[in-house]
């Protein structure tokens, strides 16, 4: 007698399993570089503001850590002012030390190198505020001065001639600044940062006390 065949029972098919995809958010670039403006106002001891003048200028920022920057670059400032002869080094005019006059009128080209370190103090995903420290050398481009003296009873014009690249500054400006700025991607970043630079030495043929502030706008991009 033989015995009834029995079916075997295959296992069913093993349904696949949907693939989990893990995203993880872009790196944060290292390295920006900016193109930044500013109108910028000028004045020597706080005895006369002028009118704001336009400086530009490249940047180039390194990120070490989440909140650590350091950053460096290349202005051009105009500085326009005047200042009391009292705030002038007139060692090299001894003629301008026999004269009467009360104000001197400064017309400067800047060539501006900052070092500066950068502070993120608040950080959100597509914003961050910011402080920012450190210093400046000042490489005057062109240099010109003029002042209304009185001689005979008549007032008369000394214009100094123009001066190219006859003063360097190092490390001779501190810069203090705090600002926003704004992610648009992974790559492009708009910023606004208000600024004061404050003397620690003397500038230009004068060696005057140059006190300057501002807002510097700028769009960078990150690599």
């Amino acid at each position: 007698m033989s015995l009834p065949t029995a079916a075997l029972a295959l296992p069913a098919p093993l349904t696949p399993v949907a693939e989990t995809k893990l995203t993880t958010a872009a790196p944060e670039p290292r390295f920006f570089i900016s193109l930044v403006g500013a109108p910028d106002v000028s004045t020597v001891r706080f005895v006369s503001v002028e009118r704001p003048l336009l400086n530009l200028g490249l940047t180039l920022e390194y990120r070490f850590t989440n909140r650590l920057r350091l950053s460096t670059g290349l202005l051009r400032a105009n500085k326009e002012y005047y200042a009391r002869r009292e705030d002038y080094d007139w060692t090299n005019y001894p003629r301008a030390q026999t004269r009467t006059f009360s104000w001197v009128e400064g017309k400067c080209i800047v060539l501006d190198v900052p070092l500066n370190l950068r502070y993120d103090a608040v950080v959100r995903d597509n914003a961050r505020w910011f402080g920012t420290t450190g210093l400046s050398s000042f490489f005057m481009h062109r240099e010109n001065y003029s002042y209304d003296y009185l001689e005979g009873g008549d007032y008369k014009l000394w214009e100094m001639p123009g001066l190219v690249n006859a003063n360097q500054h190092l490390f001779s400006v501190l810069n203090l600044s705090a600002g926003y700025e704004r992610s648009l991607g992974q790559h492009w970043r708009l910023q606004a940062e208000p600024y004061v630079k404050v003397p620690l030495g003397g500038v230009g043929a004068g060696k005057v006390k140059l006190t300057s502030a501002g807002v510097f706008l700028g769009v960078k991009y990150g690599f």
